[in-house]
């Protein structure tokens, strides 16, 4: 779930593609654009954009899902559960919903477009995703 402010920034995959896997966009409620105004002023880095999912987890009870360090910080401040990519990615290959294969792959896939995710945490993940997959094979 996102929110409609950010629809632009989802390049690659395209939001098409994401909202046809399911990807839903909310609006954010009057009271919830008050908090949004609320916390630009309290917090210098993360964006308007950044604030407004951080509003919707928070208003949603969901988790936030972010590499974004300052975002992370907001997050934490205002008791919002927060994971980066690699956790994200190992929670679906947890659920079965993807392949420990597609795991590394995507792992790999994030690397190599110069993304950089936590390296202890996701060296850890990549360890482990391997060591899975040759008990599987």
């Amino acid at each position: 779930m996102i929110t409609n402010l950010i629809i632009h920034e989802l390049q690659n995959p395209p939001f098409h593609i994401l909202s046809s896997m399911g990807l839903l966009v909310e609006n954010l409620k009057p009271d919830e654009v008050k908090e949004l105004m609320e916390m630009l002023d309290k917090y210098e880095k993360p964006s308007y954009e950044d604030i407004s999912v951080l509003v919707l987890a928070k208003a949603r009870n969901t988790v936030l899902i972010t590499g974004d360090e300052a975002l992370r910080i907001a997050a934490a401040d205002n008791g919002v559960d927060c994971h980066g990519t690699c956790w994200l990615i190992d929670y679906l290959a947890n659920q079965s919903l993807i392949s420990l294969a597609e795991a590394i792959a995507a792992y790999d896939l994030i690397r190599k477009n110069r993304r950089n995710p936590p390296f202890d945490e996701c060296k850890a993940l990549l360890f482990q995703w391997k060591q899975r997959r040759k008990m599987v094979e």
